[in-house]
């Protein structure tokens, strides 16, 4: 029987697959609601259908987030989780289908990490996996020799030059866009003491947080105050600007550090072409532009700057001679 091939971006915020000959298959927030039966949990509801009800009445249900910061912290639900999403996609046939899989993971997995990602790969009913970490499976995308690449996605940012042989340098940080989330909330508690909830938070970010200057606007937002009654205030695109540069200042700092350390051929391969940047929190209008003006370097977002690392890692299954110098081992 042939393989059912998939590339597949654990991420801490979103579990996104490309499936080869057809595209991209699925991309759902890695969360699900479970309830006890009996000795173990089942899962509910899972991805978007469990977000679109997660700020309700959950009963006994729980809301399980099985992968935090890039890295597998509940083993056995990030492979029932995986298994759920796999039944969304594949074929329903008597005979289930094998499926070869290509998984981009954090670079700064350890083993142990590795070992448990492989685990819930092959428990969730996958046959083969190669694990692969996401800067390699950016620098597929692009198709270039070399570069630096800034994935900044929900729970970390990775930081990596990277070339056909490998990761030359790299540093993996947990700042993201949970971090700037936690960055507003905790200065709006500080600074009007109302507590905002992470869902209105997630909203809020994507509607009104801005790194341009002329960005004036307010907004408002309901949540608890410090005595536990329900509070009301607006909130500017400045006050949230304020709380989440700090973190994007750190992240800078990391870049600068990483460019550093690359070998002086890559360096300069950068400095030709500059720095290719993914993930998420690019939405926020304004953050490109203060990056590059910080590093005084280009910063070129990839085209598809959600989905790079899982299209990337795809490409891999037309080149596996290319994956096989990259990780210095021989595939099948």
């Amino acid at each position: 029987m042939a393989f059912i091939e998939l590339s597949i971006d654990l991420g801490s915020k979103y579990i996104t697959m490309y499936q080869k000959g057809i595209g991209l298959v699925l991309r759902e927030p890695a969360i699900a609601i479970a309830t006890q039966n009996r000795n173990k949990l089942e899962i509910r509801e899972a991805g978007y259908r469990a977000e679109s009800i997660m700020n309700g009445s959950l009963g006994g249900a729980k809301i399980i987030s099985p992968i935090k910061e890039g890295i597998v912290v509940d083993e056995e639900m990030a492979a029932m989780l995986l298994e759920h999403f796999l039944k969304r996609i594949l074929p329903d046939s008597f005979i289930k289908p094998r499926v070869r899989a290509i998984v981009s993971i954090c670079s700064s997995s350890s083993n142990s990490d590795r070992r448990a990602v492989e685990k819930c790969c092959l428990k969730a009913g996958i046959s083969e996996v190669t694990l692969v970490e996401s800067p390699l499976s950016l620098l597929s995308y692009t198709g270039s020799i070399g570069g630096l690449f800034v994935d900044i996605g929900g729970g970390k940012t990775e930081i990596a030059a990277v070339t056909n042989h490998g990761i030359a340098t790299g540093c993996t940080v947990n700042i993201a866009g949970d971090a700037f989330n936690n960055a507003i909330i905790d200065a709006f508690y500080l600074q009007y003491g109302i507590k905002i909830g992470d869902y209105t938070m997630e909203k809020l970010k994507k509607s009104a947080l801005s790194f341009y200057l002329n960005d004036e606007g307010s907004y408002a937002v309901s949540g608890g105050s410090k005595d536990g009654t329900p509070r009301s205030l607006f909130v500017t695109a400045e006050g949230m600007r304020e709380a989440v540069i700090p973190l994007v200042d750190d992240i800078i700092e990391v870049i600068m550090s990483v460019l550093n350390q690359t070998p002086p051929e890559l360096s300069a391969e950068i400095l030709r072409k500059g720095i290719f940047i993914s993930g998420g929190s690019l939405h926020i209008p304004g953050i490109i532009d203060y990056i590059e003006q910080a590093l005084e370097l280009p910063v070129t977002p990839l085209e598809d700057i959600e989905n790079a690392v899982a299209i990337g890692g795809a490409k891999f299954f037309d080149n596996r001679d290319l994956l096989s110098d990259m990780l210095g081992v021989k595939l099948a």
